[in-house]
């Protein structure tokens, strides 16, 4: 990300969740709180407007973005949204089995720390992020309300400080503790062999049964491709210009081998991973096409 501003792809997200929690039929799918905090968030930090929810609510302007989304990638907004409920009904899972802390890695505008928090006061949650996106959170954060005490922002530039540097300067963090480790739409922007550090330091300081969460980016699955040579390029343009190109991309096969040589066994079962068969199936909204090129992942250290 550029160091003297919020990541333009953590902006978009959040943006892409207002839209969706202004569509009846979607809205419900989205993590309970979600939207509202997120929303509340964006206002402080003034990268969302009043003029631009009321826009979004607008029927013409709903109309318009699926019309734009069948033509290049459908179902993207969707899945931006769909990836969030995941996040937040495993990591829930998680601490339901026993799970103690929570690291956030790059957390950017997403509220879920902040959210479980409150519901989990005997939990300690951690998010670690740049330090000018940091702060800027931080500030929202607080003009909505005094965090949680076992809520702890940290500012770190993990391309030049390692991770586990970044844990030390906390005291709260137990390295023999089972955790969760979330890392939502980070993995891409990595080189491979710094994805291969990171899980590496994640085995190192996180204990048994640890859980990893997080999403990848995929071309193609099953053969098909996610997205159209067009809009492909187009994507990877626009990431290029906005200081986040995409270099980290993992065929479907790959991935659980990848993970395994790191110390972590990946459960793929489709009805834990696949989001429309998880989400859309259940709800009656077979029909809704959600995007395929980004997808989450679960994965247990062994």
């Amino acid at each position: 990300m550029r160091t003297h501003q919020a990541s333009q792809t953590a902006v978009k997200v959040a943006r892409f969740v207002a839209v969706l929690a202004r569509q009846p039929h979607l809205a419900p799918l989205l993590p309970k709180g979600a939207a509202e905090s997120m929303e509340r968030l964006m206002l402080h930090t003034g990268l969302l407007k009043p003029w631009m929810l009321r826009l979004y609510g607008a029927r013409w302007y709903s109309r318009l973005v699926t019309s734009i989304e069948r033509e290049t990638v459908p179902g993207q907004v969707l899945c931006v949204g769909l990836r969030k409920r995941f996040m937040d009904d495993e990591t829930r899972a998680a601490l339901a089995e026993g799970r103690r802390q929570v690291l956030v890695v790059g957390a950017g505008l997403d509220t879920l720390s902040w959210r479980l928090a409150r519901e989990y006061p005997d939990v300690t949650f951690i998010e670690l992020d740049h330090p000018a996106s940091q702060a800027m959170k931080r500030e929202a954060l607080e003009g909505m309300g005094a965090l949680p005490p076992n809520l702890h922002l940290v500012g770190v530039d993990l391309s030049r400080t390692p991770l586990e540097e970044g844990l030390a300067q906390l005291a709260v963090w137990r390295k023999d503790v089972p955790s969760v480790v979330i890392a939502e739409a980070v993995l891409m922007y990595l080189k491979e062999a710094h994805v291969s550090a990171f899980l590496e330091a994640v085995h190192r300081c996180t204990g048994p049964g640890s859980r990893l969460l997080c999403t990848c980016f995929r071309w193609e699955t099953r053969g098909r491709p996610t997205m159209g040579a067009r809009t492909r390029r187009v994507i990877g343009s626009w990431l290029r210009l906005a200081g986040e190109p995409l270099l980290w991309i993992v065929r479907d096969e790959e991935l659980g081998p990848f993970l395994a040589r790191h110390g972590f066994r990946q459960d793929a079962t489709p009805e834990r991973v696949e989001l429309h068969r998880r989400y859309l199936v259940p709800a009656g909204l077979p029909e809704v096409p959600v995007s395929l090129f980004e997808f989450p992942v679960v994965a247990d250290r062994e």
